[in-house]
């Protein structure tokens, strides 16, 4: 497929999209209706699988089951017909040899009276039994189940010498009255039932075996296993038996799947035997279990195939038969995106496409009507935004706000071609709209006239406007009972006032009217409401100035009174840098220091006396050698004025810092603090004086004559004047003299 121009792939056609939808939704319908059937076939067959492994495991523990039963029976046809334990020697030995000879399975006999004493034996091993067989008759079990009248089977052991397994039956021997006489056992070499589970299919590549509920391995075609007694508990299986052996009837087909006897992966199943206490397993490779599935997913995969290329080429057909009317409606539509609004689409096809057509060539007829005023209406719009921009750009360089609103009003009549236009502000109450500024005389006639409309005011269209926060018309002022006419505007027809708002804030409303009934549209609304919040915008500006200029002049002049001045420093550079009322501090100007920026040595050299240069240095060092990011210091020293007198400031220094310890700012201000070191300075004189004249008129008082209070007064006024004083007393008077 090649590329367009602009290099993205063209779109598919119309043809080919409904021709690839109805494919692909055939194959989903298919693939949806094959999945359920399949899931409903494998859900099923592993039902069946399952069934069919529970029911040859029954039929092989019966065989298994026959053949121990078959065991019982024989020993017990041998106590029926003539009790062997109350015969006599020969005769117990003959029954003995005929069980041996008839019953290849039994390996050693015996006969045990009442009280477990061997009463005769016969093996066929040798001419006495078995360590293990002796052990085995030793057991409590064995002679408790059999005075119970119960036959008796004990656990499987490995022969040591053969490594068989084998199990001891026994059975008792009774009178005719039920009264117990003895027991009669038997070794059984359980080889025998190999053949027998070896025999039992288990489809074509399945297998059985047996186990006890040990999990050891009693019967498998692999003879060599079962005689090196391997244990195989760790099946899942064999651990499920292991764990209940008993559970004959908890037993369900369910198909379970696991790593089996040989190794490879097999579904399977068990079933208990239940006395003795063994389980018959059956295990199929899951290879041929699912080959049934499998073959069966094939052929529906086929099937859905099939049928999706018959879907495929039906939905071909059917996408042809409904694409071409609609492709001719395309072609139509590229002609007129083109330009060609007098293209018509043919009208044919299925109903539903000959109904769109119809719609689309009305639509076109439309368009072509809606283009034709379209083209005006943008004109006009595009005007009025270019008036606006205009008004705005006016308004916004100047900082008068009368001036401002006057030159807003007298052009916005001018260039939309109103009747008349004002505006009103919000006073500092917030509930009177208190006309600003009117176009023309009559404007200028109104606001010296102060007129103010209450903003809870019904009738008024202005305060209704700041109320609802949005634009407001009356087109129509002849049909509006509640209109109030202004006998300064008698041509009103129509009006339209729009909230000034600054944010959720309304500082004013804007109202324009016109002497046309039906002038004000709703473009007219968004127009004007454009233009309030421009002009909100430059009266909030001009307010904003005129409070900055005045709180500008109020902090000079608080600065100019506590005679302190900022300062800032440059410390890479060397610079400080001042201001005007900085150097007024020190009683001179820029033009006698030579600029705002001078560098430190400066500074010191100009301001600084010389004694205090140490300490101001000193404060520097430690500002610079501060780790903090934020570092504060104050300090106080001598300055010498621009006359030369000696004065005093105090300097405040801040400093701060990034993370990484570099300087960011240093800055700081001094205040001239003279005056208050002088008051200080003299007030410390006066104490000292009011002091020393306590001192001396205590000890005046203190004395018996007028001449030891003169004495004494020459005396401290000596030490206070550091001069000698003498005192004479005369009789008329009394004289004090400094020499």
């Amino acid at each position: 497929m090649n590329a367009n121009k602009n290099g993205t792939q063209p779109a598919r056609s119309l043809t080919a999209t409904l021709a690839i939808a109805f494919f692909g939704l055939s194959i989903v319908i298919l693939l949806a209706n094959g999945t359920l059937a399949i899931f409903t076939n494998y859900s099923a067959y592993q039902e069946t699988v399952a069934i069919r492994q529970q029911l040859i495991a029954q039929e092989a523990s019966k065989t298994v089951t026959s053949f121990i039963q078959e065991k019982f029976s024989v020993l017990e046809t041998s106590v029926e017909f003539g009790n062997p334990v109350t015969a006599n020697s020969a005769t117990r030995q003959t029954v003995l040899e005929n069980l041996l000879g008839l019953q290849p399975a039994f390996r050693q006999l015996t006969l045990l009276n009442p009280g477990g004493r061997q009463v005769s034996t016969l093996s066929r091993l040798s001419s006495t039994l078995s360590a293990q067989f002796e052990s085995q008759l030793k057991g409590d079990d064995l002679l408790a189940q059999t005075k119970d009248g119960q036959r008796f089977i004990s656990p499987v052991y490995i022969d040591d010498l053969t490594s068989e397994p084998l199990i001891v039956i026994a059975i008792p021997a009774q009178n005719a009255f039920g009264d117990f006489q003895g027991v009669l056992v038997a070794e059984l070499n359980l080889k025998f039932i190999w053949d027998l589970v070896d025999q039992i299919e288990v489809g074509e590549t399945g297998y059985a075996y047996v186990v006890d509920n040990q999990g050891n391995l009693i019967a498998f075609g692999d003879t060599a296993r079962v005689l090196r007694g391997e244990n195989v508990a760790q099946i899942s299986e064999v651990a499920a038996f292991i764990e209940n052996p008993s559970a004959l009837e908890d037993l369900t087909p369910e198909i379970v799947s696991y790593t089996g006897l040989i190794g490879e992966t097999v579904v399977g199943s068990y079933v208990p035997l239940g006395s003795p206490q063994w389980a018959v397993v059956t295990e199929l490779p899951t290879a041929e279990a699912n080959q049934p599935i499998v073959q069966s997913l094939i052929a529906s995969f086929i099937t859905i195939l099939a049928f999706a290329v018959l879907a495929g080429v039906a939905g071909l057909f059917l996408a042809r038969r409904l694409a071409t009317p609609l492709i001719e409606l395309s072609h139509a539509a590229t002609e007129i995106a083109g330009g060609n609004l007098a293209v018509e689409a043919k009208v044919s096809g299925p109903a539903e496409i000959a109904q769109v057509s119809a719609t689309f060539n009305t639509m076109t007829l439309r368009l072509r009507e809606l283009i034709g005023s379209l083209e005006q209406r943008v004109a006009e719009r595009t005007k009025a935004l270019s008036t606006v921009s205009e008004i705005s750009t006016a308004a916004s360089t100047i900082l008068d706000i009368d001036v401002l609103l006057q030159e807003v009003v007298n052009l916005s009549k001018e260039r939309f071609g109103l009747y008349h236009s004002h505006i009103y502000l919000l006073d500092d109450t917030g509930e009177n709209l208190v006309l600003a500024s009117g176009a023309g005389e009559v404007g200028r006639q109104m606001v010296s006239e102060k007129r103010s409309i209450p903003l809870d005011r019904e009738q008024s269209l202005v305060a209704r406007a700041a109320r609802e926060r949005e634009g407001v018309t009356i087109n129509d002022v002849t049909q509006e009972p509640d209109f109030l006419p202004n006998p300064l505007l008698p041509d009103t027809h129509s009006e339209l006032a729009v909230p000034m708002m600054v944010g959720e804030k309304v500082i004013g409303v804007f109202d324009v009217q016109s002497d046309i009934v039906g002038r004000f549209t709703d473009a007219d609304i968004a127009v004007q409401t454009t233009l309030a919040s421009q002009i909100a915008s430059a009266v909030q500006n001009a307010r904003s100035y005129t409070e900055v200029q005045h709180s500008q002049e109020l902090l000079s002049d608080a600065l100019r009174v506590a005679r302190i001045g900022n300062w800032e420093y440059d410390l890479e550079k060397d610079l400080f840098t001042f201001n005007d009322h900085f150097y007024s501090i020190f009683r001179t100007s820029v033009e006698q220091v030579g600029g705002y920026r001078i560098s430190s040595a400066d500074y010191a050299r100009i301001f600084v006396h010389p004694d205090d240069a140490p300490l101001v240095g000193a404060e520097i060092q430690k500002s610079i050698e501060s780790k903090e990011r934020f570092f504060q210091a104050n300090l106080e020293h001598r300055i010498i004025f621009a006359d030369g007198e000696i004065g005093y400031i105090t300097v405040n220094i801040n400093l701060e810092r990034d993370e990484n310890g570099k300087i960011l700012r240093w800055y700081g201000a001094n205040q001239d603090v003279t005056e208050r070191r002088q008051l200080e300075e003299r007030n410390r004189h006066r104490a000292e004086y009011e002091r020393n004249l306590n001192l001396i008129t205590q000890k005046i008082q203190g004395t018996t004559s007028m001449e030891e209070a003169l004495k004494i007064t020459a005396r401290e006024l000596g030490h206070v004047l550091q001069a000698k004083t003498s005192a004479q007393l005369t009789q008329s008077d009394q004289t004090i003299s400094n020499k």
